[in-house]
């Protein structure tokens, strides 16, 4: 079997980003909802601290295969970070030639 493997496309890293966020909120649901101290805030709490360390390490990954000039609009900090969810635009794959999140926009913009 070989170690190759398919790095994240940018498009890959923002449906992640957005699912995660999701996962995260839902954890925080719960943490403001569970009793301090009951097995279920502990858990809670420590899927939320795994939850952040993979969001780093992503964020870290993202940052690593996007190079700063396809990033025009400076998104890549976005992603995993920040209150904004990603929503797909209009753009074709033609735009992509200079801009890795060309088929993504802020929602709300």
């Amino acid at each position: 079997m070989s170690d190759f493997r398919i790095p994240l496309s940018t498009d890959d890293h923002v449906v992640i980003g957005n699912r995660l966020r999701d996962c995260r909120d839902a954890l925080m649901h719960v943490m403001t909802s569970a009793v301090p101290g009951t097995l279920t805030y502990q858990e809670a709490d420590r899927s939320l601290a795994a939850l952040d360390r993979l969001r780093a390490e992503l964020e870290h990954d993202l940052r690593a295969t996007t190079a700063y000039e396809r990033d025009p609009r400076h998104l890549t900090g976005k992603v995993y970070y920040g209150f904004v969810r990603f929503v797909g635009s209009g753009d074709g794959p033609e735009e992509h030639w200079n801009d890795d999140f060309a088929a993504w926009v802020l929602d709300g913009e």
